[in-house]
């Protein structure tokens, strides 16, 4: 018969665990105290993770739990296989409840042929919001998960994260080319001529408006192939997404040897780049939150039949994207988009009236037509910065024929339920003091 530790066992092998990781923690710091070093953007450090006694982990939860979450569900109530038994939990979800219930009723209301969104507190890692929706497939793994999706202009986002970060560029760098702000031509790339026809625009500019030229040689000209590609990585594409839900990898393809890969990546115009809505999401999240990138999670506790705590939910750093600096530069270009630039019709009475004064908007769209599934995807990733709070969302349509919603416009109609919430709570709370 094997051996099966008992509780009290499993009670002091935690309390001298605890106790060698206090002691790693104290050497640690010694030593940063006689180096001087700290991490930074170009040394990301994770967290350390709080270990539960039963060994329950993210990964643990993606493989079990994550069968009925890729099917669209969120049971309460859940069998799964803990110590080697099958057990009965009671499943604690971080799901802002009205508002996710508002967001499945939006897409039931404007019936894209495809639709996800994903909300997310960005200092945290918590979803908050995770809908899926599709018009006439019934049956479909949750869409929110899949990284089928082409990037499109969202990876707009690394190349400006590069270019400012490495100090190669600011919001206010001017570069001029050639050509529409949506085509993308070699020869207008490629060539440094200054005609009649050159325009001249500043990255804060460009980024508002998602211009692929400026881009393209943004990323060829001033950031490159390596670079590049270093950024992706932080911004986790080509690495898979550590989190207690099945969340599917992205991926960038950047050739140092091709010069079109980096043009066509860094401006997006491309369907090698791909992500998904939970993707999209953290990459705003990172932007939101002073470049730091937090590891999602969805389950907030795990108890048994008897009540028993079994697993707790934990923030957990996933990646230092940028320096804060550069985030608060970052965040300019955002703003860029839904004051003036690709999104601004769908903002445009939260960011001039005066009931939103204390809230920061910021955001980027991106469309490219995909196959799987078949249709033009219209993207928007942006955030909310309201007094402590820095939420994060992605919102994605895919339209086969006609469009019924843009993406940007359910970014807006989130923000404002969700900001109408919080507002409520603070009204509530200082009427108890």
């Amino acid at each position: 018969m094997p051996f099966k530790l008992g509780h009290m066992h499993r009670k002091v092998l935690k309390f001298w665990g605890a106790a060698a990781a206090f002691c790693l923690v104290i050497i640690a710091i010694s030593l940063i105290s006689r180096t001087g070093k700290t991490s930074s953007a170009s040394e990301p450090q994770n967290t350390v993770e709080v270990e539960n006694e039963y060994e329950i982990s993210k990964d643990t939860l993606a493989l079990q739990l994550g069968t009925a979450i890729r099917a669209n569900e969120f049971p309460a109530r859940y069998t799964m296989e803990i110590e080697g038994e099958k057990q009965p939990v009671q499943v604690d979800y971080t799901l802002h409840e009205p508002t996710q219930a508002a967001m499945q009723k939006l897409m039931n209301q404007y019936q894209p042929d495809y639709g996800a969104f994903v909300a997310m507190d960005a200092k945290t890692g918590r979803i908050l919001s995770m809908v899926s929706y599709s018009r006439e497939h019934s049956g479909l793994d949750n869409l929110a998960l899949r990284a089928t999706f082409p990037a499109a202009s969202i990876f707009k986002v690394v190349t400006a994260s590069a270019a400012i970060d490495m100090q190669k560029a600011a919001p206010d760098t001017i570069v001029p080319f050639n050509g529409a702000n949506h085509t993308l031509y070699k020869k207008n790339v490629e060539s440094t001529q200054v005609t009649r026809w050159t325009r001249k625009m500043t990255m804060k500019e460009a980024f508002g408006r998602s211009v692929n030229v400026f881009f393209g040689k943004l990323g060829l000209f001033y950031v490159g192939p390596q670079n590049l590609l270093m950024y992706a990585e932080r911004f986790l594409f080509n690495h898979p997404i550590r989190a207690d839900v099945p969340v599917q990898t992205g991926y960038a393809k950047i050739s140092p040897d091709d010069p079109w890969s980096v043009v066509t990546a860094a401006s997006g115009f491309t369907r090698d780049n791909t992500m998904s809505p939970l993707h999209g999401a953290l990459i705003a999240a990172a932007v939101a939150n002073d470049g730091v990138m937090m590891e999602p999670y969805v389950v907030n506790k795990l108890t048994s039949a008897e009540g028993e705590a079994l697993y707790e939910g934990h923030p957990r750093q996933a990646s230092v994207v940028v320096e804060p600096q550069s985030a608060e530069e970052l965040r300019k270009l955002f703003k860029q988009t839904v004051v003036s630039g690709t999104s601004r019709k769908s903002f445009r009475q939260i960011v001039r009236g005066p009931k939103y004064d204390e809230v920061e908007f910021g955001g980027k769209t991106g469309s490219l037509t995909g196959a799987d599934p078949q249709g033009k995807c219209d993207w928007f990733v942006g955030y909310a910065r309201y007094r402590d709070q820095r939420i994060a969302v992605a919102a994605l349509t895919v339209n086969e024929k006609k469009w019924r919603v843009k993406s940007s416009m359910l970014a807006n109609l989130y923000f404002q339920r969700y900001l109408k919430e919080i507002k409520m709570e603070e009204h509530v709370a200082s009427n108890s003091r």
